[in-house]
Parts: C-alpha cells; sequence; structure tokens
C-alpha cells in the first residue's frame, strides 16, 4: 500500500506520519537528496501538485516529471532570503492544518475555487503579514490565508516546471529545438496541430 492510500485509509494527520516508524522508516534509511524543503515538506508538495496537476490517459502527472523537485531547487537556489522565510512559514502551517476532516484535497479546492472578493481580501492580509514582518514586528497569518499564499505562489512554478519538462516539452508540446523560418498569421492547428509551444 502507498503512502497517499495509507493516509486515507487509516484518517491520519502529517504529525501522526512523522510519529509513525513504518511509515517513516524508508526515509530514515537514505540520506536526504532535498534542497530546501524537508523530505516530508516535499512529500507534501509532491502529493499538492499531483491534484493540481493530475494528468490524463494522454498526459503524465506532476509527480512524473519531477515538477516537486524543480520547485525544491527553484527555491533554494532562486527565491530571496525573506520570501524563503516566508515560503518555509507557510508550509509548516499547511503541514500542521492537515487532517482527517481537511485533507490535502481540501486545501487545494478551499484555495483555488475562493471567490474574487475573498482572494481580494486574502492578499490584503498577506501584504499586512509581510509588512510586518519586513518592519521586524510579530504578525500571524491564519491557515487558510498561508496555504492561499503558498499554494497560489507554487502553482505558478509548477505549471512552468510541468511544461518545461523535457517529457511534456518534448512528446506532448510543439517542440522544434532548432526554429526555422516564421511564419506570421497562420493558424495554431495548422502550425501544430493545435499544440502551444514547449519553448
Amino acid at each position: 500500500m502507498n503512502r497517499k492510500e495509507a493516509l486515507k485509509k487509516l484518517g491520519l494527520s502529517f504529525g501522526v506520519v512523522i510519529a509513525s516508524p513504518v511509515l517513516f522508516h524508508a526515509s530514515c534509511s537514505k540520506k536526504s537528496t532535498t534542497y530546501f524543503f524537508n523530505e516530508l515538506e516535499l512529500q507534501l508538495l509532491i502529493e499538492t501538485s499531483d491534484i493540481i496537476i493530475p494528468g490524463t490517459n494522454e498526459l503524465p502527472k506532476a509527480s512524473a516529471v519531477g515538477v516537486a523537485e524543480y520547485i525544491d531547487h527553484y527555491v533554494a537556489d532562486i527565491v530571496e532570503d525573506d520570501e524563503q522565510n516566508n515560503i518555509k512559514s507557510f508550509m509548516q502551517q499547511y503541514m500542521g492544518a492537515i487532517n482527517a476532516e481537511k485533507p490535502i484535497e481540501y486545501w487545494v479546492e478551499n484555495t483555488f475555487k475562493a471567490d474574487w472578493d475573498t482572494r481580494d481580501q486574502w492578499h490584503d492580509e498577506i501584504n499586512n503579514f509581510e509588512t510586518s514582518i519586513r518592519q521586524g514586528l510579530k504578525a500571524e497569518i491564519s491557515d487558510e490565508i498561508a496555504i492561499f499564499a503558498l499554494l497560489t505562489n507554487l502553482k505558478s512554478l509548477m505549471i512552468r516546471a510541468y511544461r518545461g519538462s523535457e517529457l511534456v516539452g518534448e512528446q506532448f508540446l510543439a517542440y522544434d529545438p532548432i526554429p526555422g523560418r516564421h511564419i506570421g498569421c497562420i493558424d495554431l492547428d495548422e502550425a501544430t496541430g493545435g499544440r502551444i509551444w514547449s519553448l
């Protein structure tokens, strides 16, 4: 039984998974290969990316092309320290908020199905939180808003990583490693069979 099925059947939260030697054994027996996130955070990111980009019969899911691993590298190497601190803090809140009543699927749906007025209000609260942190003040933000901030930031990275992966870019999108001549005013269906360009 894989970890995802174990979580569903047993109704465990991530906190219980951390304490479980049977489920945690595999990550203890090997050296960590993460760059920014720890092993459990990366696993949560993998499962979240598979909910956001689940794949189809024709297209692979996010974990099949290493979306979470790309984000792990990207955040470690590219993102500035202040934003890294926010991502780490929001990820900890995300991990702590997951439970049997509110699993990963709940939080993803809650984030992306919120109406525009709610999103505007959440953005204002995120801006106030980040301003307070920059000023050295102690600030808190609700789990709902922290997870919204985390997932909306990471979603664009997930899409970029997915589209830019070798498998998706070369096999499922229109790909031409050596671009030819420019042909203006041509229909996308005629040019690429209706597929967007990978590069």
